[in-house]
Formats: structure tokens, C-alpha cells, sequence
């Protein structure tokens, strides 16, 4: 696996721009929530975007299912954040679902990457 820079750092951008739109979406005076579903989305946003534009696999048809299963959990993290800004956000719950999520992206990831035939 190798990681083109250039795509990277388009997912950096990205994942600013819906971190700044989730963040003014839950903003609470004199609250720290918006600030943790800032950050949490930066984190989420980056390692599934991050994936799908930035790692490249010799094989082929193993880049087209990392870069499918990223962008499809990029999509349910998207989904996830944005309604637990614009609903309300437990804490608890929030950071449960996400680290959950990002668990289970992470873990499919290494092993759809550890494939040698398809």
C-alpha cells in the first residue's frame, strides 16, 4: 500500500471544511460539545476519506473494495456526525458510535489490504 500526498491533503481539506460546517451546526454558548464534534469529524472524516483518495494498492481489484468500503463509511460517518450535531449530541453516546464506526472501518481496511487474490 502507498499513499499519494497530494490526494491526502485534499482529504485534510475536506475534512476542515465538514468539521467547521459540524461545528457551527452544533454550536452551544458556553458549551465544549460543538468542539468535540469538531474534532471528532476531523478524525473521522480523515481516516475514511483519507483511505479512499490517498492509498494506492498494486492490485487492482483490491484498491476498487478499499476505496468502495471507504467512501461507503465515509458516507456513514458523514450521516453519524451530522445527526448527532443537528439533533443533539450525548457525549457518550457520540464517542461510542464514532470510535465504534472507525473500529470497524479500521479493522476491515487492514484486512481487505492484507488480501493477496481476489
Amino acid at each position: 500500500m502507498r499513499i499519494s500526498w497530494f490526494p491526502a491533503i485534499l482529504s485534510l481539506i475536506v475534512a476542515a471544511a465538514m468539521a467547521w460546517l459540524a461545528y457551527d451546526i452544533a454550536f452551544v454558548e458556553n458549551s465544549d460539545v460543538d468542539v468535540y464534534v469538531a474534532l471528532g469529524t476531523v478524525v473521522s472524516v480523515v481516516l475514511t476519506l483519507g483511505v479512499a483518495m490517498g492509498c494506492q494498492m498494486k492490485n487492482g481489484k483490491v484498491a476498487v473494495n478499499l476505496k468502495v468500503w471507504s467512501i461507503m463509511m465515509f458516507v456513514v460517518m458523514l450521516i453519524s456526525n451530522f445527526c448527532f450535531s443537528s439533533f443533539g449530541v450525548k457525549m457518550p453516546w457520540y464517542v461510542v458510535v464514532t470510535v465504534c464506526l472507525l473500529v470497524v472501518h479500521l479493522a476491515v481496511v487492514r484486512i481487505i489490504a492484507g488480501v493477496k487474490k481476489v
